[in-house]
């Protein structure tokens, strides 16, 4: 196996994309402990890999087309020897090719075309008939195994996080200044995807953490982005006194300092929910079309709640169910509050070895 000394990673978004792809950096990083390794992101989610120990350089990307020239210059100025597609579309796989790299790993059953892009075609370890997002291998695993072609250890998955020591003292800040007391338990909810067509009803994740806050599970979180205010007031409107609003006031990585500060999170398949899991916090998640076998909380210890149905997992934005998307709306509050006694029961740490 060739000693790659300057690798790319190809992996845009989005942010639980790329959580996603975290501990194949890392086994990448301790395959090649001496090589550059640069990872190529949608400059929105940058932040996250900011001052990251297994990367030497980030290139925060605006991927719309009059950007290319530059972009491509960018990186044929690196001159890769390796660069691996963990995104697996047309567009990531015409950057893996136009980085010059000779060594470009990628999957078999990319969507898009971009196979014809790779040197390296990795398969899965399981039938790849099924449409992409319906093969059941989860996607940490699915980026590991391009990982492993390469020569890395894929035997120990790890999730490894920049310092966010900054990040965690004015969040420690935000919730003194919002009554919460030093190890005082937090239940944080997520009720809103960024499609928004995945999501349990509002007043179910209202009547849930209602309960929980009720039966002393802890004080209730609220968190969500600025444009999802409107959407979540009614959620706030409903919550007894003492309800700790912080939609719309994190970063990214002040949303990973709250996220390990809680002690459980509800919320639908969305970025929150992964990076929760991947920094050993417990989850309980709603889904409904969605693989749970591809996108549930990864690792032991979490709850991934759904209905099976005939037609489910089905992928699709569209339901054609007489009862629209009844896979997730049939889960009921009783359900999400069992299921989130019994994950708080459970030790923290629930993936392995989380970092700061």
């Amino acid at each position: 196996m060739p000693e790659y000394q300057r690798i790319l990673l190809v992996k845009p978004s989005s942010l639980g994309d790329v959580v996603h792809a975290l501990p194949a950096l890392s086994a990448l990083r301790r395959r090649f402990p001496h090589a550059r390794i640069t990872w190529l992101v949608k400059r929105e989610w940058s932040e996250i890999l900011r001052g990251h120990p297994d990367l030497t350089d980030v290139i925060a990307a605006d991927l719309r087309w009059p950007n290319w020239p530059r972009l491509v210059a960018q990186l044929r100025r690196a001159r890769y020897d390796l660069a691996l597609d963990f995104q697996g579309l047309f567009r990531s796989g015409l950057l893996t090719r136009l980085s010059g790299a000779a060594t470009r790993v990628g999957f078999a059953a990319g969507r898009e075309g971009s196979p014809w892009c790779y040197t390296d075609r990795v398969h899965l370890p399981v039938s790849e008939t099924p449409p992409w997002r319906l093969i059941p291998v989860h996607a940490v695993d699915r980026n590991l195994a391009l990982a492993a072609h390469v020569g890395a250890d894929i035997t120990k998955p790890v999730f490894c996080f920049p310092d966010f020591t900054e990040e965690t003292e004015r969040m420690t800040t935000v919730l003194q200044e919002a009554g919460v007391k030093p190890n005082e338990p937090l239940i944080a909810v997520a009720p809103v995807d960024r499609l928004r067509l995945r999501s349990w009803p509002l007043e179910r994740f209202a009547e849930a953490a209602s309960r929980l806050a009720q039966l002393g599970a802890g004080k209730i979180l609220l968190l969500g982005t600025a444009g999802q205010r409107d959407i979540l007031k009614p959620f706030a409107e409903s919550i007894p006194a003492g309800l700790i609003d912080l939609v719309g006031r994190t970063t990214i990585r002040e949303l990973a300092v709250v996220l390990r500060r809680t002690q459980l999170l509800l919320a639908n398949d969305s970025a929150p929910l992964h990076l929760a899991a991947a920094l050993g916090t417990p989850v309980v998640g709603l889904y409904g079309p969605t693989s749970v076998a591809r996108a549930r909380p990864y690792g032991e210890g979490h709850r991934a709640m759904r209905v099976v149905l005939p037609c489910s997992p089905c992928e699709k934005k569209t339901c054609a169910n007489p009862v629209q998307f009844e896979c997730l709306t049939a889960v009921s509050a009783d359900e999400v509050v069992t299921a989130a006694q019994a994950a708080l029961r459970k030790p923290r740490n629930v993936t392995g070895t989380h970092q700061p």
